[in-house]
């Protein structure tokens, strides 16, 4: 299945401490599916993140699909050379006892469905409104934090960078970069996407599917002036 599929390895200045230009030449179009929950209210809460997500992804040649809706019983090929990753979103009124401390959401791999990531609504709250220049954009805030759980799901690993969109604490100037869409993945976020989401759909389609991958599961923490309690 290798074969059908051409991907150009992003090696240009490759460290965690490079953004990512956006300039590279990629052969392979990368799609996710996004299943928001319409059982939660996460549709009403998440919505207006979409546009500001999905323009951080087109940046590196990953075009997401939403829909509204669970998480579907199997994942397929999107077919036409691109290569599809189903993720499911949700959200939770508070965040359990068990979260990761400072946590605004959590991904965990779903059998063969593929990966669901539950957002905490109270501390994400608190998130927003501790910065509430992030609301003045529509979705910026919401946005980012969708990006970011987003490319941990992609990625398949639990990781930050020193720089960016994955960064563990986002810090007062990289929200000022949020409001003009500066903020972007590093060159290691891209390729480690790109990478997880080739690995993800071969390991779907090899014997025991997605029984064969096992990767851990990842949190998100935000920083700037806001730290959410135990």
């Amino acid at each position: 299945m290798g074969s059908q599929w051409t991907m150009v390895v992003l090696l240009a200045a490759i460290g965690s401490g490079s953004t990512y230009a956006g300039e590279k030449t990629q052969t392979t179009v990368y799609v996710s599916e996004v299943y928001l929950s319409n059982r939660d209210g996460s549709c009403d809460l998440l919505g207006t993140g979409k546009v500001v997500a999905s323009s951080l992804f087109a940046r590196i040649g990953v075009r997401l699909h939403w829909h509204e809706g669970e998480l579907p019983a199997a994942q397929s090929p999107a077919g036409d050379g691109a290569i599809q990753k189903l993720i499911g979103v949700r959200t939770l009124a508070r965040a359990p006892e068990s979260a990761t401390p400072e946590a605004l959401a959590a991904a965990r791999i779903v059998g063969s469905s593929g990966t669901e990531i539950t957002v905490y609504k109270d501390r994400l709250q608190r998130f927003l409104d501790a910065h509430s220049t992030l609301a003045r954009p529509a979705g910026a805030g919401i946005g980012y934090v969708l990006a970011h759980e987003l490319a941990h799901a992609m990625q398949g690993v639990a990781r930050h960078s020193e720089l960016g969109i994955l960064k563990a604490y986002w810090s007062n100037a990289d929200f000022e970069e949020m409001v003009f869409r500066k903020l972007a993945f590093t060159n290691l976020d891209v390729e480690l996407i790109h990478r997880g989401l080739a690995f993800q759909l071969a390991n779907a389609a090899a014997p025991g599917g997605a029984a064969a991958m096992a990767p851990p599961t990842a949190s998100f923490t935000a920083v700037g002036g806001m730290r959410t309690p135990h």
